[in-house]
């Protein structure tokens, strides 16, 4: 394939040669395949089940130990709200579908309505007038664009999630902020959160993260930014596997999904890191119960850290029982089918070498119908299994056998991540070495009146760290409250008890 001087160009703008472009589209076309799952992770066979007294052993651990970490929260928050409102941008008053219809029953209970009748009592218009004439058309535009709310232009982050009974009206980031002073501050009081963003969103969110601390004068927040790198967007490609241009002839390039979030991750400098999504917040009136098990999922993380650097430096030290005690720790908590019958120096390098790697503990909720990934045991080319979070879009749906497995999966993955980058020594890993890149995937886009092929990395928590130490730790549906829509503002987790 031939590329023109304003390719080259272009390319290098990216932080791309046109060799590294090429074998980009390779690996994805030649070397991406369907993950092979062996089972689903199901209670104790993958995920752990806390009695109370553990709960509250490794509740101990964190708040002993995290005084003595670094901790920051990382928040992937790029998401655009448009799409929450997209059964807003189609409305047609002969055709509305259950979730308009839902959310115009309900718009007084939207933590934004006084708010928007703000912004119509600022031309002396009555919202309640137009609710009783059915013109919703007018309302929805002062929601979407402005003159009124323009939400068509925030962030996710940035719309307000939940009402107060004095009238406080907080945003996602707010909640998030507010979140972190109870399990993220370190013992000098410091609260460190990281927001991965949009280019076009930096100026606007960072302007309100510096405005919304000015109501904690006596916390120390240290907010941190970073954005999805240009060097990691993918080439859209077309059926036959050439690349696809735009009516100016140069190359269309579009976001390779989260998984290029794990070059983000590696800057992160912290001991303890909680990664949670940016919608996935609840109200302060019932957050208790999901503050708890972040500071569980965070104790259990440390006790598995401190336990595996010691087997490590015992196995450095040639101390007795540290093969015996390496290789049960690593069939009790990382991988089931450990052998036990290999020979003393094949027995320590296998622990060194499984040992000797990332860590998360991740919190995992019963599936209760939510969209997205869940657990798995899957088999690996080496033939060893290793627990894994899966996206449907991994899996070969031609394969009846794999989506019979699919379909047993008792588990959903809520994003309710804990881990640690660092090794015994305190140095970070090189995280883009314990990628399954074959983990990547193709999904079919329609753009400019034809259809395309959009290439996305290996997810930020399913193939990005397929070959970390993972351990799955189920925790209530309480500590789950994702907003795809704007509607599920109305869920109990999002309305003031």
């Amino acid at each position: 394939m031939l590329f023109s001087l304003t390719d080259e160009r272009d390319l290098r703008e990216r932080g791309l040669t046109s060799a590294e472009l090429m074998n980009t589209i390779y690996r994805f076309t030649h070397q991406t395949q369907p993950v092979h799952l062996d089972r689903p992770c199901t209670t104790g066979d993958g995920i752990t089940i806390l009695k109370a007294s553990e709960a509250n052993h490794y509740l101990s651990i964190f708040e002993t130990e995290s005084q003595k970490k670094t901790i920051m929260k990382f928040v992937p928050a790029s998401g655009a709200a448009s799409r929450m409102f997209k059964h807003i941008y189609q409305y047609h008053p002969e055709n509305i579908d259950q979730l308009t219809e839902e959310f115009i029953i309900n718009l007084d209970l939207f933590p934004f309505f006084n708010l928007l009748k703000e912004e119509f009592s600022k031309e002396d218009i009555s919202l309640s007038t137009l609710m009783d004439e059915n013109n919703w058309e007018s309302i929805f535009k002062r929601i979407l664009y402005t003159p009124g709310l323009n939400y068509s232009i925030y962030p996710k982050g940035l719309i307000p999630f939940h009402r107060y009974p004095n009238g406080e009206i907080l945003t996602a980031f707010e909640e998030h902020i507010r979140e972190s002073i109870d399990y993220g501050r370190e013992a000098d009081g410091t609260c460190r959160l990281h927001f991965t963003l949009a280019p076009h969103q930096v100026d606007l969110v960072i302007s309100f993260l510096e405005k919304t601390v000015q109501a904690f004068p006596y916390e120390k927040f240290i907010f941190h930014h970073s954005i999805q790198e240009a060097s990691t967007d993918t080439p859209a490609i077309d059926k036959n596997n050439e690349i696809v241009r735009d009516k100016e002839g140069k190359i269309i390039f579009r976001p390779a999904g989260h998984g290029a979030l794990i070059y983000n991750l590696q800057e992160i400098n912290e001991d303890i890191i909680f990664i949670k999504n940016i919608d996935n917040v609840t109200t302060r009136d019932q957050k208790n119960e999901s503050l708890f098990y972040k500071k569980v999922l965070a104790g259990l993380l440390l006790d598995l850290k401190n336990q595996a650097d010691q087997i490590l430096l015992d196995i450095e030290n040639d101390v007795a029982t540290s093969i015996v005690r390496g290789l049960q720790f690593i069939g009790q908590w990382f991988n089931s089918d450990v052998s036990y019958d290999m020979m003393p120096d094949q027995a320590r390098q296998y622990i060194q070498l499984q040992l000797d790697r990332p860590m998360r503990v991740c919190g995992m909720v019963k599936n209760e119908g939510e969209p997205g990934g869940g657990p798995f045991w899957v088999k690996l080319s080496d033939g060893f299994t290793s627990k894994q979070i899966v996206e449907k879009s991994q899996i070969d749906h031609h394969d009846l056998k794999q989506m019979k497995i699919l379909s047993e999966s008792t588990h959903f993955n809520p994003v309710d991540i804990v881990c640690s980058i660092k090794n015994r020594k305190g140095e970070k890993y090189s995280l883009v070495d314990f990628i399954d890149h074959s983990a990547g995937f193709i999904s079919e886009k329609f753009q400019d009146g034809k259809v395309i092929k959009a290439l996305e990395l290996p997810g930020l928590w399913n193939g990005s760290m397929a070959l970390w130490n993972t351990v799955f730790v189920e925790v209530p549906n309480s500590t789950f409250n994702p907003v795809k829509t704007v509607n599920d503002l109305l869920r109990p987790g999002h309305q003031v008890l």
